[in-house]
């Protein structure tokens, strides 16, 4: 793209700080190698348009867009983060069909990279991409032939093994190191057992020529240590942008420095006051070591200024986060004035917190504001069943966050495994899963069949397998179904495996058939968007979609549907009024949480679900909850204020006592 002269009023609609992060390293309007640049945006504070003005405006001033790699972590942030850029294109320079090649998520683009890059590390052109639970179902099958089962039936099970094999990765750390975590530590003692399944893990897969989702930054890192490779991705990229810093691992970490040593051209965006991810191996030491972690000292500049909430939602927030140990100092501030102070209900016990907060969501939308409006948070999905029981009875719809999502369901897994299978003939777990749909095919069976049949010329093979009698009309199908495949186009190919699916589907979901068919139609109309099978697994894999459970705000013409949510699932979102539930000692901080970094973390969960709600807020405090107790009986015990809220911060609030089940929505709806 030719230089051309950035306009200057596309910037007008920015604040005096925005427009100064915007511009950092951009003189006269023209780019430079500026040192690298860190923004701290607190919530509601603009970080995404920030960050999109920024990336079109460094192209607007010269730079081209192949020289930049922008990540997010979710497909709808940098599809958002892409949109802003290219508009923010479009008023600089009059150009907004300026595509960013190398924009996505970090898994996508080290994708992309892996594929133009494959033979540098041992990958083959056409490799396959296993999802989560691909991995975790090869993971199983490497376990159960380990014989580490038949000596040990405590051992861990796949989905514990596939979490600790990540988590040592993302957070390169030993193995030895990651099991003495107190989350894994009870697994101690099979440490040499899990050394020798992860090393068979790797094997079984390098054979059948496929990643998994860590595989892609682990394989990048060697991309960018490689010799040739490496510095020519470091000349490539002279531009690295990153979105939200705070969620990063040291793996990924690592990865920005590989790519820029000294930190020259290096901006990235975060608020480690939202830091929540610490059991996905993400550390909060990355954004608050970022200043000092290369050659040049990296410059600062904070955003304050909230367009979200009213001022006094900005004040409680903000006296929550003072009492942090080792934070970045800010303070939000909001011209939305308001004196609707946020609520602090304490209500007897879960029970009557649950009927409060169905007559306070009916209130509410009785003083005129929507169920889609309106969101309830809570710490853990447990928590809110109460809720969900009291919902029901009273008619209200809403949706859940964070419940099973479309590909985890086991008609959909079923069709993807064909796919799967077709695409990778050495895909023994795809295979497996297939194999076992058959009437006469144990898992024995299936394991001998995935085995044999992982070769070259796999039509010849499956046609001449030897299977149970049994198995017989079964296999002679499945057969025939495989050699439509072959001669079938995208997305013709998808409606040959749910046709031979069928059958199986009415034999093994008799009780809702009807609705799985649904889904299977869902799918199949989904699959009409990409090009080729290939694309359609791997990007199904780099990126899911809930579709069960989508985690997006109620579209405008369904006001009548509440969202419950985790407080995770709810980071990024924002509703005109925001509930807590349980906000005691025990549900947050958890009481799984010892350590002084779990309880800070606890802290920021808690201002995370603050800052979501714009004009009202609640904190609903029950003297009872029920506690979990490992392995005994839990019970309904006494609990104290969460110490998040001591009483010098309670004059942020107005206080509320609810000892029966009568209740309003409070002022300010």
């Amino acid at each position: 793209m030719p230089n051309q002269t950035a306009n200057p009023s596309a910037l007008e609609h920015l604040n005096v700080i925005q427009r100064k992060a915007v511009t950092f390293g951009m003189q006269s309007g023209k780019v430079t190698r500026h040192r690298p640049l860190l923004i701290v945006a607190g919530a509601g504070t603009g970080k995404t348009e920030t960050l999109g003005m920024r990336t079109g405006w460094l192209v607007a001033c010269g730079a081209k867009p192949s020289e930049i790699l922008a990540a997010s972590f979710t497909r709808r942030a940098s599809k958002e983060l892409v949109e802003r850029a290219q508009k923010a294109i479009g008023t600089a320079v009059g150009n907004a069909g300026v595509k960013l090649p190398y924009a996505g998520t970090f898994h996508s683009i080290a994708y992309g990279l892996l594929n133009e890059y494959h033979d540098h590390v041992g990958l083959g052109e056409n490799f396959t991409l296993l999802d989560r639970d691909d991995a975790a179902d090869l993971m199983d099958l490497v376990r159960t032939r380990s014989g580490e089962l038949d000596k040990n039936s405590a051992f861990p099970d796949r989905h514990v093994c596939s979490e600790i094999h990540s988590y040592q990765r993302n957070a390169c750390l030993s193995l030895k190191a990651t099991i003495k975590r107190d989350r894994y530590r009870r697994w101690e003692k099979n440490t040499k057992s899990l050394s020798r399944i992860f090393a068979s893990f790797t094997e079984a897969k390098r054979l059948q020529s496929a990643v998994d989702y860590d595989d892609l930054l682990v394989l990048l890192t060697e991309l960018l240590q490689h010799p040739q490779v490496g510095p020519r991705l470091r000349r490539r990229f002279k531009y690295v942008l990153i979105d939200e810093f705070q969620d990063t691992n040291r793996l990924q970490f690592k990865i920005v420095k590989l790519l820029k040593p000294s930190g020259r051209g290096l901006t990235v965006v975060g608020d480690d006051a939202q830091a929540i991810y610490s059991f996905r191996a993400a550390t909060v030491k990355n954004i608050r070591d970022f200043p000092q972690s290369f050659p040049f000292p990296a410059k600062i500049i904070s955003l304050t200024r909230n367009y979200r909430s009213t001022e006094p939602i900005l004040q409680s927030s903000n006296a929550v986060m003072s009492l942090a140990v080792d934070a970045f100092k800010k303070k939000l501030w909001s011209k939305r004035k308001s004196d609707q102070l946020p609520l602090l209900t304490t209500v007897a016990d879960e029970l009557v917190q649950a009927d409060h907060v169905v007559r306070t969501v009916l209130d509410l939308r009785e003083q005129g504001m929507p169920l889609a409006r309106q969101a309830v948070l809570f710490r853990t999905s447990q928590q809110s069943l109460q809720l969900e029981v009291a919902l029901n009875k009273a008619k209200i719809r809403f949706q859940k966050w964070g419940g099973s999502k479309f590909l985890d369901s086991a008609h959909i897994k079923d069709v993807m495994a064909v796919l799967k299978w077709w695409q990778n003939p050495r895909d023994q777990v795809a295979a497996c899963r297939v194999l076992n749909l058959l009437d006469g095919i144990g898992k024995a069976t299936a394991d001998r069949l995935s085995q044999e049949l992982c070769k070259a010329k796999f039509m010849k093979l499956i046609s001449q397998a030897v299977v149970p009698s049994a198995a017989a009309k079964h296999w002679k199908a499945l057969v025939k179904m495989f050699g439509r495949l072959y001669s079938s186009d995208w997305p013709m190919s998808l409606e040959v495996v749910v046709r031979w699916y069928k059958p199986h589907l009415e034999r093994r979901h008799s009780e809702d058939a009807e609705s799985r068919q649904a889904d299977l139609d869902q799918l199949v109309a989904l699959a009409g968007a990409f090009g080729s099978c290939r694309e359609f697994l791997t990007d199904l894999a780099l990126d899911p979609p809930g579709m069960l459970a989508e985690q997006q705000p109620a579209k405008e013409n369904d006001d009548d549907i509440l969202t419950l949510s985790t407080i995770h699932s709810a980071k990024g979102c924002e509703w005109k009024s925001v509930t807590v539930l349980s906000v005691m000692e025990g549900c947050i901080p958890s009481s799984k949480c010892k350590a002084d970094e779990e309880i800070e973390e606890e802290r920021r969960l808690l201002y995370v679900a603050m800052t979501r709600a714009k004009d009202r807020l609640e904190l609903v405090l029950p003297r009872r909850n029920f506690q979990p107790n490992g392995r005994y009986p839990g019970a309904n015990v006494y609990s104290l204020p969460s110490r998040f809220i001591p009483q010098k911060i309670y004059g942020c609030f107005e206080r509320e006592l609810r000892s029966d089940t009568r209740a309003r929505a409070g002022r300010g709806g």
